[in-house]
């Protein structure tokens, strides 16, 4: 019963989220690493611009670290998306900064601030674009026309802005239909490959090219980033790790509307240095029930609670960790080209969830800056 009412509980939900694709009225929604994840399926801060839908940090082989923030999810093919530059409130217009921030003494708290501000778009829609680092202005120059790739350098840092293809992959077709018994229409047990349901379409993306040393500390190639969007004094959205708000805070698919009050606002304003204090026993809960999906293959469930303990001191506090003096993939920084889903999947159900059969993005990705794969036209 247990497991029959997390399926169904989660395919209510995604199956609004489906609803809100075709949808002609609202802004699309669609199950992503973070698309969509406000209260209502609707966009934090009700704009897309300032919605994050993924955030990647990997080595270059230049040695040099690439920090990746994308916006505007699910735009259609040949759309040039704008960066928010301001918004209207009630007393005055607000600045609106996209940040990388970077933990690298282990408190969960930003040492290094990475704040990327644009002006308003021209008539082809490229925007002036600042770069600081704790203030200070590390790189400028103007975003990329769609199609196009200007590369802003200053010393060691480049930085590029503009419309790029979505890189995150996932069928989410085969998720709504999991119940399913007709051949195909369900992914669980899935040997062939699966459609993506974010194929064709694009993000806005800023990537930066940056040395390592310029967010590290002395003695130590360790860092911890998560993005954030802000406009004025107020935090609009956050994201660390890919999935954590959308599977483990309320309302989720194991926690669906009307179960208990949305947490999603108070999560996308908070701070990763509270996330235990305020949202552990949400991820243990959901842990709880996502272990349950094994339990009739015969797992032994004695040790199941401290697994689940551990993995949630994994899970939270919501930083990307990564080592920039290795190459190696999720769950050292998130390349662009990982799996994540896969990975997470197996993560949290404890083996019983292995895989979507989607392996790659619809697009190969470059070997050079910026790296995303060129927007569909």
């Amino acid at each position: 019963m247990r497991k029959s009412w997390l399926v169904a509980a989660s395919l209510v939900v995604v199956a609004a989220l489906a609803a809100a694709l075709t949808s002609q009225t609202r802004p699309s929604a669609a199950v992503g690493a973070d698309h969509l994840d406000a209260p209502g399926l609707t966009p934090p801060g009700g704009d897309l611009r300032t919605d994050i839908t993924d955030l990647y940090a990997f080595r270059a082989k230049s040695g040099r670290t690439v920090l990746v923030l994308n916006v505007n999810g699910l735009t259609k093919a040949g759309k040039q998306a704008s960066f928010a530059s301001s918004a209207p409130s009630v007393r005055r217009t607000e600045r609106v900064v996209y940040n990388l921030r970077v933990d690298n003494d282990g408190d969960a708290r930003a040492d290094v601030n990475l704040a990327i501000t644009f002006g308003r778009p021209d008539g082809s829609g490229v925007q002036s674009m600042v770069v600081k680092r704790n203030g200070k202005t590390i790189a400028s120059g103007r975003t990329s026309g769609f199609g196009d790739v200007r590369v802003n350098t200053s010393g060691a840092v480049s930085a590029y802005a503009g419309m790029r293809d979505d890189p995150f992959f996932f069928d989410l077709n085969g998720f709504i239909n999991i119940l399913s018994t007709k051949p195909g229409e369900s992914f669980l047990g899935c040997k062939k490959p699966r459609p993506d349901a974010f194929k064709g379409t694009n993000v806005s993306s800023i990537v930066l090219e940056l040395p390592a040393a310029m967010l590290t500390r002395s003695g130590s190639s360790a860092i911890g980033v998560w993005a954030t969007t802000n406009r004025g004094g107020k935090q609009i959205d956050r994201m660390g790790r890919p999935a954590i708000a959308t599977v483990f805070i309320p309302n989720n698919p194991f926690e669906p509307k009307g179960s208990e009050p949305s947490q999603k606002n108070a999560y996308n304003a908070s701070s990763p240095a509270t996330d235990r204090a305020k949202f552990r026993g949400e991820v243990v809960d959901t842990l709880r029930t996502l272990f349950s999906l094994n339990d009739e293959s015969g797992d032994d469930k004695s040790d199941d609670q401290s697994k689940i303990n551990g993995l949630a001191n994994v899970l939270l506090p919501d930083i990307l960790t990564f080592d920039t003096a290795k190459s190696e993939g999720f769950l050292n920084g998130r390349r662009l080209a990982d799996d994540v889903i896969d990975a997470e999947l197996g993560l949290i159900t404890e083996g019983a969830v292995t895989t979507d059969c989607v392996k790659r993005n619809d697009k190969a990705f470059g070997a050079a800056f910026p790296y995303l794969a060129a927007p569909h036209a």
